[in-house]
């Protein structure tokens, strides 16, 4: 088309409908890219159609001055400022109030949550005090105490919590909800006693099974879970008892048992009355809160002593109802049946008064009482419900691990479909082997219990190697040792996880001032290939407690010579790891006094010089050991190299007798008054407890000594001080000695200076 203007482009080069792009034909090059592109040429009506799209903005000005618009902007910075402020505070992190110290101390990061610090200010403060670490280490229990003093944050033991801490109800599995469906449900016995008295046997005759004749050493190493149905007042009665073990080992255990418990039956044999398990099993059911039965065992035997156990039993605080208490005291026999109904019909009563209720129609809640890693089966978990009843199906959530329910059965064997209230289960289904104590959920879908238990694990600071952490002062006083601080890797496998806790408090409780314990795997399951390449690799040991060794297994231990040791008691562990761990220490020699002798002169010349000396104590001895001490220092160690009593050679020399004394090899810095002591030196084995108590009599030399340089550092300042505030008060007399003098002396420099100055 033909076109106007500046001279048109051809028919063929034409955009859009007009002719040439001459000023008069505005439509003649229109370029549509959108719905927001202007509608006419470059002008000013271009850009106002633009403010609609995304064309540049207008800028809009303001009616106030400028002082104004200043003022202005400094108030909302200010503004700002103080609302940044106020929000950093309110999410500032607050110190814990009493902070809890574990015996093996605490890393640097715990530390800083706990002291809502940084770990700069926790490197400074060491620092201030002398101590050198490192960000992300592991900081001894005295660094530990240490920083919180200096933070002004109270502290306290964690052993100082004590066993009533471990058995405290800490979780409600009701809910609000719950009220409007309650039902009745069985009572939670938990069996508890001193090892050896009669628990198992006695729940063997309320079962009319035999479960302690095929027990290790007829002592219980784990928790049993049973429900038993029972006839009380010709009425059926169900009754879920959990039978924890008597062994000092397996405190944690008895405490979960005390701790999910509605009802504790402490089991006390009539031939021996209380023993420490009883003190604190008793101890176990008051922090609980859960009404307590005696049940006196072994009545059947000719030693048996009823009234010796009530006696014993009031010294705790525990009054039987026939001495005005109200705690039942109910003798039985395991063996011939004596008083089992009397005792299950106090139960029951019990119950009854306790009103125990639970909602069998909500999602199963409770508690894991074990577990453990089955070869074939994968991960089983014993389950007590608490409330709700578990279905097969369910998503099980237990802490980090989750689970689809696949099968459920009961003690004896028997498939379930489902289970309800104050019933204990074994399932199998879960991805991984949960700890004994930990609370499980059944959560409404899979998803959500499968997105739980990964935020859970995300937040979990996973311990791949964990054991005693080395003090400071223990190196300190360890460095000029032959042993020095040595370490025993260990990986143990247990049965169930439970028996991992256990093995670990018994090993713990062993001294490892001197040698370590450094456990670099702990779980519940058989010993597998991957322990012997961990073990090969770092020259550990591998623990196998109640778990099954296969030949394979046992053939690639002795090809990579892993040392692969198997238990069935907890006592026989313990006793070979301490004869392991003495194994390391060497032998030492102690001082055994021989004589004492002063010297009197010193004859001789060079180094061939000889002390003539009177002895004091004992009796001087030819070859013996030989140490000279002058004013309470050590000068000389070495032998009794020549002994003569007048001109000839003896062997000894007797208290009260004077002689001369030469020393091998020769010394010729005799001095009169010097003492010469005689010993010798005889081998011993060192124990655990007596390394230990040599290393704390070296680390207490140590501070004290520390503390006798502070202190005379101190005294040195202060002397210092003293002095120069004498020397101050000096030269002030001296002036002011000085009169009227001074003050027309004083007058004629500052006229001087002020001529000078003109």
């Amino acid at each position: 088309g033909g076109g106007g203007g500046r001279g048109g482009y051809g028919g063929n080069r034409s955009f859009g409908d007009g002719g040439g792009r001459g000023r008069g034909g505005a439509d003649s090059r229109t370029k549509n890219f959108g719905a927001n592109a202007p509608k006419g040429g470059r002008g000013a009506d271009a850009w106002r159609n633009k403010r609609g799209g995304r064309g540049r903005p207008r800028p809009s000005f303001s009616d106030a001055s400028g002082s104004d618009q200043m003022a202005r902007r400094r108030s909302g910075k200010a503004a700002r400022a103080a609302k940044r402020r106020e929000t950093a505070e309110a999410n500032k992190a607050v110190a814990v109030e009493i902070l809890e110290i574990p015996p093996v101390g605490m890393d640097m990061d715990r530390l800083c949550e706990d002291l809502a610090t940084t770990q700069a200010e926790v490197i400074k403060v060491l620092f201030m005090k002398g101590i050198a670490v490192q960000m992300g280490q592991v900081l001894d229990k005295e660094t530990v105490i240490a920083v919180a003093e200096a933070q002004g944050v109270e502290w306290i033991d964690e052993q100082e919590k004590g066993i009533e801490d471990a058995a405290r109800k800490t979780t409600s599995f009701y809910e609000d909800e719950d009220d409007h469906d309650l039902g009745d449900r069985p009572p939670v016995v938990t069996i508890m006693g001193h090892v050896d008295h009669g628990k198992t046997s006695l729940l063997d005759y309320i079962r009319k099974s035999k479960v302690a004749a095929g027990e290790a050493g007829g002592i219980t190493q784990a928790i049993g879970a049973y429900q038993v149905s029972t006839y009380v007042n010709d009425e059926e009665r169900n009754i879920t008892f959990l039978d924890t073990p008597g062994h000092e080992a397996f405190s944690a255990m008895r405490a979960r048992g005390a701790r999910v418990t509605d009802i504790a039956i402490v089991v006390v044999a009539a031939d021996d009355g209380v023993r420490p398990q009883t003190k604190e099993a008793v101890s176990h059911a008051r922090a609980a809160g859960v009404p307590l039965i005696i049940a006196v065992n072994k009545m059947d035997k000719d030693a048996a002593n009823p009234d010796r156990v009530r006696d014993e039993l009031a010294a705790l605080e525990v009054v039987c109802e026939e001495w005005g208490g109200d705690v039942p005291f109910i003798p039985v026999s395991a063996k011939t049946g004596m008083g089992i109904e009397t005792l299950l019909e106090t139960v029951a009563l019990t119950a009854e008064v306790e009103e125990l209720v639970a909602n069998p129609e909500s999602n199963a809640r409770g508690t894991v009482v074990e577990a453990y890693l089955d070869k074939q089966r994968g991960a089983m978990a014993t389950l007590l419900v608490q409330n709700g009843t578990l279905r097969m199906g369910d998503a099980v959530l237990v802490g980090s691990n989750w689970g689809k329910v696949r099968a459920i059965q009961d003690a004896y064997g028997n498939k379930l479909e489902e289970a309800g209230p104050s019933t204990p289960v074994q399932i199998m289904g879960l991805g991984g082997v949960p700890m004994a104590g930990e609370e499980f959920d059944v959560m409404d879908s899979e998803t959500e219990a499968k997105d739980i238990a990964a935020e859970r694990a995300s937040k979990e600071r996973i311990n791949t190697i964990e054991g005693n952490t080395v003090s400071l002062s223990n190196l300190a006083a360890a460095k000029d040792d032959d042993d020095g601080v040595q370490t025993i890797n260990l990986i143990v496998k247990t049965d169930v996880s439970g028996s991992v806790e256990a093995v670990k408090a018994a090993l713990g409780a062993l001294p490892q001032d001197r040698v370590l314990l450094r456990f670099l795997h702990t779980a519940a399951g058989e010993v597998t290939e991957s322990d012997i390449d961990l073990a090969a690799a770092s020259e550990g040991i591998i623990l196998a407690f109640n778990t099954t060794i296969s030949e394979k297994v046992n053939d690639r231990a002795k090809g990579a010579r892993v040392e692969l040791r198997s238990y069935d008691v907890i006592y026989g562990l313990v006793d070979e790891v301490r004869a392991a761990m003495e194994g390391k220490l060497s032998g030492v020699k102690d001082e055994v006094f021989v004589g004492k002798a002063e010297c009197k002169a010193v004859f001789g010349g060079g180094n061939a010089k000889v002390a003539g000396s009177l002895v004091l104590e004992g009796q001087l001895t030819m070859g013996a050991n030989l140490r000279v001490t002058r004013k309470k220092k050590e000068m000389y160690l070495g032998k009794v190299g020549s002994l003569r009593r007048i001109k000839d050679k003896v062997k000894k020399v007797e208290a009260g007798l004077e002689c001369g004394v030469g020393a091998d090899p020769e010394w010729g810095d005799w001095k009169p008054g010097d003492i010469i002591e005689c010993f010798d030196l005889v081998d011993r084995v060192q124990t655990l407890e007596s390394a230990s108590d040599d290393l704390s009599k070296k680390v207490d030399e140590i501070k004290a000594a520390e503390e006798k340089a502070k202190a005379a550092a101190a005294a040195a300042a202060a002397a210092a001080a003293k002095d120069k505030v004498e020397d101050d008060e000096d030269g002030d007399s001296s002036l002011g000695g000085q009169g009227g003098g001074s003050r027309s002396k004083g007058k004629s420099r500052s006229r001087q200076k002020a001529g000078t100055r003109r």
